[in-house]
């Protein structure tokens, strides 16, 4: 019986080890299926209300803020006043909102904007297209993109009001501005 019980300990400590080395190795490189930090953001189109097509491509040297999310989404009601004061913070500099929502009609959308005070610049992505792209699953989910076109900043729900999180969004704009790279 003690040799079954010491049998049993060694094999659970070695599958925990594997498993351990397993987790690392993946955190280490990376799922290629996901959108890492310092990856090229992909490349998508979308249309907004007026049937213009914008291209991610189109903000290239600014900072384009991507975030996914619907109305029906407590946690996006919830973030929505703070993106909208980030917004109005850096409307005049090399930013770029693109609030992509995954509900279904304008109508939805207008309504909410009404609801809440929002002026932000929104697109509508009813198939899921682009969240799929960004393997979106939860939400909000949002991106920040640098100038070059590198995901700097993965996030779900985040006080972006919050002077540390206003501090690094500006701190990635005036490297735009100055026509470099991020460096965190």
């Amino acid at each position: 019986m003690r040799e079954r019980i010491k049998a049993i300990v060694f094999f659970v400590v070695v599958g925990l080890v594997a498993g351990g080395f397993v987790y690392r190795q993946a955190q280490h490189t990376g799922d290629p299926s996901l959108i890492n930090i310092g990856q090229k953001a992909p490349e998508f189109s979308i249309k907004d209300e007026s049937g213009r097509l914008v291209k991610l491509s189109d903000f290239r040297g600014k900072v384009v803020f991507v975030n996914f999310w619907g109305t029906w989404c407590p946690s996006c009601v919830d973030e929505m006043p703070e993106i909208q004061k980030l917004h109005e913070y850096f409307k005049d500099r090399k930013f770029e909102m693109l609030e992509v929502s995954i509900d279904n009609d304008w109508p939805e959308i207008h309504q909410f904007y009404k609801d809440h005070n929002l002026s932000l610049p929104t697109y509508l992505d009813p198939g899921h297209q682009i969240a799929t792209l960004y393997t979106v699953y939860k939400f909000p989910e949002t991106f920040l993109i640098d100038g070059n076109g590198n995901v700097v900043k993965h996030t779900w729900y985040e006080h972006w009001a919050d002077p540390r999180v206003v501090a690094k969004v500006d701190n990635l704009i005036k490297q735009a501005e100055a026509g470099t790279g991020a460096t965190d």
